[in-house]
């Protein structure tokens, strides 16, 4: 047998300094959070979103860090998106790192189905971050270790019963089979591709929901710690994700979830 290597201080082994970040749906909640600690990290992020003076917003209120922040408005939807994506990044030194974080909900049940709100989500949430990791794929090829971190939900780990948001489900359900196909494929170029599962944790997303007091009794319960996350739950993760040192994990679903998958 082999000896092991050299253990690493803390410090290094989340030590992103170098690298560069793609971060979608920065303009709030998860996104914005995970585009700050990677920054934080040493990053430099390519924050992209719809609203620039959110964007605009994140630099300001974090001056220490802003030199690392690149803002890029432009709406995921439209047919060029992942073309100025690459292009932005490209103009940073190309992408090690993309957070694909940008999703919407999308209420309506199958009973009452309505085939547009259906497409809209699975596009957003499913063909979106798709066709950008393939667009970015030739720079995460060239990187030192090129990470990929998509966003499932817990709702892509079990079915939800109530709130009638079956096209959300559905589309995390396909994020899962997304980062295993990936993780599979990509595995021998020293790519990972891995995603984490949030349980219920308050953004401007689910802001309506969360501030209904029958539906947070109807669910807190079914958390065994006994309350909803906070954004910050996933810094960690995101860290050792995104970490060149996470090279043997691939394929993974990581739940935040407070137990919620575990019951």
């Amino acid at each position: 047998m082999g000896t092991s290597a050299e253990p690493f201080s803390v410090s290094e082994l989340f030590a992103l300094e170098g690298s560069v970040a793609v971060v979608t749906g920065t303009s709030s909640g998860l996104g914005r959070r995970m585009a700050l600690i990677l920054a934080r990290a040493g990053a430099k992020v390519l924050i992209v979103a719809r609203r620039i003076e959110r964007l605009n917003q994140i630099a300001a209120e974090y001056p220490a860090i802003a030199e690392r922040l690149v803002p890029l408005a432009l709406d995921l939807t439209s047919p060029n998106a992942s073309q100025a994506i690459e292009k932005a990044a490209d103009q940073l030194g190309g992408c090690d790192i993309l957070v694909a974080a940008a999703g919407i909900s999308g209420r309506c049940s199958i009973e009452a189905f309505d085939p547009n709100l259906f497409e809209m989500v699975q596009h957003l949430n499913v063909t979106v971050p798709a066709q950008l990791a393939s667009t970015l794929l030739p720079q995460l090829q060239r990187s030192r270790a090129g990470r990929v971190i998509l966003i499932a939900s817990i709702f892509g780990l079990v079915g939800q019963e109530t709130g009638s948001v079956a096209p959300y489900v559905v589309s995390k359900h396909a994020v899962v089979g997304l980062t295993r196909t990936l993780a599979v494929e990509w595995a021998c170029q020293g790519i990972t591709v891995n995603a984490i599962a949030p349980g219920h944790i308050p953004t401007e997303l689910n802001a309506s929901v969360m501030a209904d007091p029958q539906w947070v009794r109807q669910n807190i319960s079914r958390y065994p710690v006994g309350h909803f996350g906070k954004v910050e739950d996933i810094d960690t993760a995101i860290l050792f994700l995104a970490s060149p040192h996470s090279g043997f994990v691939t394929g993974i679903i990581l739940p935040i979830d407070g137990g919620w998958t575990s019951r």
